[in-house]
């Protein structure tokens, strides 16, 4: 049976640039970071009794109760980023570096029937706000020694326990952003527990590559011409269109 749940997934920024013998640290040190969260949010019990916890790899997706919501919202964002710097000179020294994204969403969730376990459209939904770009720009135009963790929160949530005052959090917070992962076309609403400016951030999307220059025009004899709409004649060979203007 479907019941209201809240939705949370989590993915590690550059996970697959560490080594296969770090990834299995990498991963133990994001379940120690969420579950210290929880504990300093007041939701160790259900973290500790979820029914539908999934590895990702390179993060965590877990199905909650729905009650979980305002403590999900505020303060769970700050104490990971707490818990995610507090670990930061530990797995420096090994050579590791996490920082979160996370997405957060509330809906309708069949976590009962253990042959598909957590199908629903709200999983699939939570999944594409983690895959936005504005959330992923959040950790890339950042300070990596600053900000550990960028939140991505669906309408739904934001509009009920945001919009709607029940967390400490003010809409101020927060900045609208338009989504589109595959069909998935919504707006959802990004939170930086504790922001920054990263080295050459503009305040945009990153710059995209410059187009490679344009390829060099015909070679005659080892003359090389260039220009648009090049017309020329050398001797008997003729390149591009030649027109002849007679005054």
């Amino acid at each position: 049976m479907e019941t209201f749940r809240a939705l949370l997934v989590v993915d590690a920024e550059r996970f697959s640039a560490h080594t296969d013998a770090q990834l299995p640290g990498l991963h133990m040190a994001i379940r120690r970071a969420l579950g210290a969260a929880f504990d300093r949010s007041g939701l160790a019990e259900a973290w500790s009794s979820v029914r539908f916890v999934e590895s990702t790899g390179d993060g965590i997706l877990a199905i909650l109760p729905h009650e979980v919501a305002p403590r999900l919202v505020d303060p769970f964002p700050r104490h990971l980023q707490d818990e995610l710097r507090a670990a930061a000179p530990r797995l420096r020294a090994a050579e590791m570096r996490l920082r979160l994204r996370v997405a957060l969403h509330i809906g309708l969730v069949d976590d009962d029937r253990p042959e598909a376990p957590g199908i629903s459209t709200a999983t699939i939904d939570v999944n594409r706000l983690l895959d936005a770009d504005p959330l992923r720009w959040a950790l890339e135009r950042s300070d990596p020694a600053v900000t550990y963790a960028a939140f991505l929160l669906s309408a739904e949530l934001f509009s009920v326990y945001v919009a709607g005052g029940r967390t400490g959090l003010r809409e101020s917070q927060f900045t609208e952003v338009a989504v589109k992962v595959k069909q998935f076309e919504r707006p959802a609403y990004l939170y930086v527990p504790t922001p920054s400016r990263g080295p050459g951030d503009q305040g945009g999307p990153p710059a995209k590559p410059a187009p490679p220059p344009p390829p060099p025009g015909p070679s005659i004899s080892g003359i090389t011409i260039s220009g648009d709409d090049v017309q020329a004649a050398i001797g008997n060979t003729v390149a591009g269109d030649l027109r002849q203007e007679w005054r």
